[in-house]
């Protein structure tokens, strides 16, 4: 029974360490500026940001560690909403800028920040906002 046991906890640990291919993509639910963020450079177009690459257009969904998109005249509480999220912390900056901080489960990347999980972070001013997961990688 112990030796059982000790299987079924190896399995779950080897299954559990498995990186499943990420079906989630901001293209699904948002029209805008988009940048993939990837571990290589995946097209002819892209800026090596030293702990990343910021692709520009479309990649395979299985090769992102992160995406973001600037939108215009985004209805935030319709946008978390429609990615099923809930607001974690927001801050309004000395730029103009709010910024919320959000997870969402749909997103298989999560990050703790400050003792919170998170994994989508929306940057809004007047006229735009920019939405990223698991962070707005690029600028904002």
């Amino acid at each position: 029974m112990k030796k059982m046991l000790i299987v079924i906890v190896v399995f779950v640990i080897l299954v559990g360490g498995v990186k499943t291919e990420n079906e989630f993509s901001l293209l699904d639910y948002f029209d805008g500026e988009y940048y993939a963020y990837t571990n290589s450079p995946v097209s002819e177009n892209y800026i090596d940001l030293g702990s990343c690459y910021m692709n520009f257009g479309e990649v395979e969904r299985d090769k992102l560690i992160g995406e973001s998109m600037l939108v215009y005249n985004l209805e935030v509480g319709a946008a978390i909403q429609n990615l099923d999220a809930r607001i974690i912390k927001s801050e309004y900056l000395e730029t103009g800028a709010t910024v919320i901080y959000g997870y969402s489960n749909k997103i298989n990347t999560e990050l703790d920040v400050n003792g919170e999980t998170i994994n989508i972070q929306i940057a809004c001013y007047d006229d735009y906002c920019v939405i990223g997961w698991p962070l707005i990688l690029g600028s904002f």
